[in-house]
């Protein structure tokens, strides 16, 4: 059935699928094959190929039932403005390479970073690089936070292609032998403190997304964002405020700095307006959306 099912990816891939009709089509089909198919299968996004599982859980499996690679806006909106001879993308929470591949094969003169604690989103991550044939994007192990150090991740990731549930998490104690391991701890501010060359006159766009560990990572990147005039997306969630050291005022040294929060529409919100959104959340939801610091005036047209 996987076979078969590959077949009509290939005869319809997500590429082609520009209309919501089509999309739907795309659903209806996989629907009908869902509860027979193992995967992965191969999708043609048009720059790149990625890989898709269809087990229930799995957040790959979004491609499978929207036909789309997940947050379009958002990738849309970093695609348009890195738009300058030297640009720079910092890919903070990796996972299976949606926001990195995109990124670089959309944009030009770019180089990426792509940040991933998880040796099982790694092991997908670097399945999806091969399968693209490409070799520059530089693969970092660590978990970014606002201390360099040690912690644990949790990951509760399958490494198996007949089973791949995404998650996890960094956490100061290992909760489960199993799925736990340690994991070193880095700012954005260390790692590119010698990389003065790869810094210097880029316009560089930071994308950070690690389970509660945003804003501690935003932090560790206070000089780096400042001094070269960084634009940030991160998604704010009930794992952010639920850190014990969280303050409402988390971000205040941007502010002063005359950095912004927007969100995806170019709205400008305050940090009390953005906790009144997730505050208003249901108990089955725990984010409410991404949101750009910047200070730049950024396109927000997609």
């Amino acid at each position: 059935m996987d076979f078969i099912f590959q077949k009509f990816c290939n005869y319809l891939p997500p590429v082609k699928l520009k209309t919501k009709f089509k999309k739907k089509f795309f659903y209806f089909v996989f629907s009908i094959f869902k509860f027979f198919l193992k995967g992965p299968f191969k999708l043609n996004f048009g720059n790149f190929f990625f890989y898709a599982f269809p087990q229930k859980g799995d957040y790959s499996r979004y491609m499978l039932t929207r036909a789309e690679l997940p947050d379009p806006k958002e990738r849309e909106i970093i695609k348009q403005n890195l738009n300058s001879e030297k640009n720079l993308f910092i890919d903070c929470g990796a996972n299976a390479g949606f926001y990195t591949l995109d990124i670089w094969t959309s944009v030009k003169n770019c180089k990426v970073y792509a940040f991933e604690p998880s040796l099982k989103e790694r092991y997908f991550l670097n399945e999806n690089l091969k399968l693209n044939n490409i070799h520059q994007i530089q693969v970092v192990k660590y978990a970014v936070a606002d201390k360099n150090g040690l912690a644990f991740f949790n990951d509760t990731r399958n490494h198996n292609y007949d089973s791949s549930i995404g998650g996890g998490y960094i956490t100061e104690k290992e909760l489960d032998q199993a799925n736990s391991y340690e994991v070193k701890l880095i700012t954005l501010d260390n790692y590119f403190r010698n990389k003065e060359k790869e810094i210097d006159n880029a316009n560089i766009f930071i994308k950070v997304d690690i389970e509660g560990y945003d804003f501690k990572a935003i932090r560790g990147a206070k000089n780096l964002i400042i001094k070269n005039n960084c634009s940030v997306i991160f998604e704010f969630s009930k794992m952010i405020v639920s850190q014990e050291d969280y303050q409402t005022d988390y971000l205040q040294d941007f502010f002063k700095e005359g950095f912004e929060i927007y969100n995806v529409h170019g709205e400008k919100l305050s940090m009390k307006q953005l906790e009144k959104k997730l505050n208003g959340l249901d108990e089955a939801h725990d984010t409410c959306g991404n949101f750009f610091l910047t200070k730049k005036k950024l396109k927000f047209t997609f």
